[in-house]
C-alpha cells in the first residue's frame, strides 16, 4: 500500500550525535541543500499507482527510493555503488534525511520501482514535473532556450554483419532450445553447430577474415532463411525471438525466383537450395536490426548504432545557472528536423515554450520555422546551403515577401513594407503553408511603395493580394539576416549546449548507458537529466562547498 514519508524527524537522527565541528561541515556541504531544498520538491503523490490500493506492507518512502535513484544518476553509480553510499555514507543519511537503521534498501526494491517507472511513464512525469519546480525555485528564465541532439548506446556489443547473423540466430536456437526442446530437434545438426554450443555460448563462426567473412555471410543468409521456413507455423513463431530472426531476414536478405545452390566449399553444403540472397550493403536500411539484444537499435551513417537524444535547455544572459527543459529519446536514423515542432509542443504543454530557440541547421528548415512562429517561438538558425550577397537596395528595386512581416496565424495581420496593415488573412487548404492577404485598394493605390509591391490587385476581392509559400519567405528573411551579419550574435549562445551534452555524458553516463532496450533507455535518460538539473541546483544554492568531501561536478 502507498503511505506518505512522515515528515517527523526521528529521535535517533544522526543529528543529535555528530560532533559540533563535523555537524557543522555537514550542514555546510551539498548534503543540506540537497535535504533543505531539492528533497522536497520530489511529489510522492505521482507515484502512488505504483502500489497496492488495498491493505498490505506499507511501501519504502518514496522520497528514499527516488531520492537514491537521483544521486545515483548525479555521482554516475552503479546500482550496487549508490546502495553501499546509502548503507555507510553519512552525507547521503543527511541528504535523505535518513537514521543509519533506515538507510538501507534492497536491490530488487530498486528494480520493481523502475519497473512501475517504465510501466506508468512515470519518468516523463517525473522529470516534467520536478524541473518545473526546479525552474521556479530557481527563478530561471524559459524565454530564450536552445536545441542540440547527442547519440547514445546502450548496453549492447558492436556487432559486424556477420556477428548480427551469428548472434540472432544463436539467440533464437537457445530459446527454442528451452522453450520448445521437441522443435529444436527438427534444427539440421549442421545448423546448429554452426551458432550454438552445448553450453549456449556462441561458436567462433562470427570471426572470420574478410574473405571468410563474405562467404559465411552467404551461408548465414540461407540459414536465416531456412529457419524462418522450418518453424513458420509452429508455435515457435511465437517467440520474440522468432519475429527478430523474420526482421533480420527482411533487412539484409532478398528473396529471389531462383533457388540458390550452396557452393560446393560452403558450409551449408548438401543442405539443399534456397531462394535468398544477401542484399548489398549499401541497400540495407538504416532503421534494420542492429542487435537482437536491443531490437530498437537504429544506425547512423555519422554517429554510428544507438540511440540519439534530443536536449533542449534554458540560455538566458540573465539566468545564475542553466536548466535542462526538455530530453527525448529518437532513433539514431531519424533527422533531426523532425525533433523541432514536436520539442515546441513538449515545452508549451508545460507553459515553458520560448521565445526564441536557438539550434543547428538541421533543425531550421522552412516549415519547421513556420511551425515555430505558430506556436509563438522564433526559431534561430543557420539556413542551409550558401547564403546569398545582400543587395544592394534602390528606389526603383522590387520588394519581396520577405520585406513584409508576415505572422503564420490567420488571426494576427500582415504589415507592409509602408507600414499599412493587411484588412484580411486567408489560409489555402493546399499546398501547406500558404497565406494569402488582402490589403485595401485605396490605401495600396496611393502608396509610394505601389509600383514595387508584389502584391496584385484583386478585382474579386477589391484589393490587393499577396499570396506568400511561408517556408521560402522565412528562408529568404533569415538568408538576409545572415548575409547582413546581425545573425551571428544571436546564434553565437547556442555553442554553449554542447558542453551540456558533454556534462551528461562524461560526469553522468549517459554516453555509454548501462541498459538496453527503449523503455529502459528513456528512463535512463530522464533520471540523468533531472540528476543533472538537481546537481546544478545544488551547486548554485550551496555557499561555501565542503573542500573535503567530492564537488558536485
Amino acid at each position: 500500500m502507498f503511505r506518505k514519508r512522515s515528515p517527523q524527524d526521528s529521535l535517533f537522527s544522526m543529528d543529535y550525535f555528530l560532533p559540533p565541528a563535523k555537524a557543522q561541515r555537514l550542514e555546510a556541504s551539498w548534503a543540506q541543500i540537497f535535504r533543505d531544498r531539492a528533497l522536497p520538491l520530489i511529489d510522492e503523490e505521482r507515484f502512488a499507482p505504483l502500489f497496492c490500493a488495498g491493505a498490505g506492507r506499507p511501501n519504502r518512502p518514496v522520497e528514499t527510493v527516488f531520492g537514491v535513484l537521483l544521486l545515483k544518476e548525479m555521482f554516475n553509480l552503479t546500482d550496487m555503488e549508490a546502495l553501499d553510499q546509502l548503507e555507510f555514507n553519512l552525507q547521503w543519511h543527511h541528504a535523505l534525511a535518513l537514521t543509519a537503521e533506515e538507510a538501507h534498501l534492497c536491490q530488487k526494491t530498486l528494480h520493481n520501482f523502475r519497473a512501475g517507472l517504465m510501466a506508468h511513464d512515470l519518468g516523463r512525469v517525473a522529470f516534467a514535473e520536478t524541473t518545473d519546480r526546479i525552474l521556479e525555485v530557481l527563478g530561471v528564465k524559459v524565454n530564450r532556450q536552445r536545441l542540440d541532439s547527442t547519440h547514445v548506446i546502450s548496453n549492447i556489443a558492436q556487432l559486424t554483419r556477420l556477428g548480427l547473423f551469428c548472434e540472432t540466430m544463436r539467440v533464437f536456437l537457445s530459446r527454442l532450445r528451452a522453450d520448445h526442446p521437441r522443435l529444436y530437434g527438427r534444427v539440421p545438426e549442421g545448423l546448429r553447430g554452426r551458432y550454438l554450443k552445448e553450453d549456449g555460448q556462441a561458436t567462433g563462426y562470427g570471426d572470420a577474415r574478410s574473405a571468410e567473412g563474405r562467404r559465411r555471410l552467404s551461408v548465414c543468409a540461407r540459414d536465416v532463411y531456412r529457419l524462418c521456413e522450418l518453424f513458420r507455423d509452429t508455435a515457435a513463431a511465437d517467440l520474440e525471438e522468432y519475429a527478430l530472426l523474420e526482421r533480420l531476414l527482411q533487412n539484409q536478405c532478398e528473396v529471389v525466383k531462383k533457388k540458390q545452390r550452396p557452393k560446393g566449399d560452403d558450409d551449408d553444403a548438401g543442405e539443399g537450395r534456397v531462394p535468398v540472397v544477401l542484399k548489398e550493403a549499401k541497400k540495407v536500411d538504416s532503421g534494420s536490426l542492429q542487435s537482437p539484444h536491443d531490437a530498437d537499435v537504429t544506425y547512423d551513417g555519422h554517429k554510428g548504432k544507438g540511440y540519439d537524444v534530443q536536449v533542449a535547455e534554458t540560455c538566458d544572459e540573465d539566468n545564475e545557472v542553466e536548466v535542462i527543459t526538455h530530453v527525448e529519446v529518437t532513433d539514431a536514423c531519424a533527422s533531426d528536423t523532425d525533433a523541432t515542432v514536436p520539442t515546441l509542443e513538449a515545452l508549451a504543454a508545460r507553459d515553458l515554450a520560448p521565445e526564441e530557440l536557438v539550434a543547428d541547421t538541421t533543425y531550421g528548415s522552412g516549415d519547421n520555422a513556420v511551425e515555430a512562429e505558430r506556436l509563438g517561438t522564433e526559431l534561430i538558425s543557420p539556413v542551409s546551403g550558401h547564403a546569398p550577397a545582400v543587395e544592394e537596395e534602390t528606389d526603383e528595386g522590387a520588394l519581396t515577401a520577405a520585406d513584409f512581416h508576415l505572422d503564420p496565424r490567420p488571426e494576427e495581420p500582415a504589415v507592409c513594407p509602408a507600414g499599412h496593415f493587411s484588412t484580411a488573412q486567408a489560409v489555402p487548404e493546399t499546398p501547406a503553408n500558404r497565406l494569402e492577404v488582402t490589403f485595401d485598394r485605396s490605401t495600396c493605390e496611393g502608396c509610394a511603395l505601389c509600383h514595387r509591391c508584389p502584391a496584385q490587385l484583386n478585382r474579386a476581392a477589391d484589393g490587393y493580394v499577396l499570396t506568400v509559400d511561408l517556408a521560402a519567405t522565412n528562408l529568404a528573411r533569415r538568408r538576409r539576416a545572415e548575409a547582413s551579419g546581425e545573425f551571428k550574435s544571436r546564434y553565437a549562445i547556442r555553442a554553449g549546449i554542447e558542453a551540456t551534452n558533454s556534462e551528461l555524458k562524461r560526469r553522468h553516463g549517459l554516453g555509454d548507458l548501462r541498459v538496453r532496450g527503449r523503455p529502459r533507455v528513456e528512463l535512463a535518460v530522464y533520471l540523468k537529466a533531472l540528476g543533472c538539473n538537481f546537481k546544478r541546483m545544488v551547486r548554485t544554492l550551496v555557499s561555501e562547498p565542503d573542500p573535503v568531501t567530492p564537488a558536485m561536478t
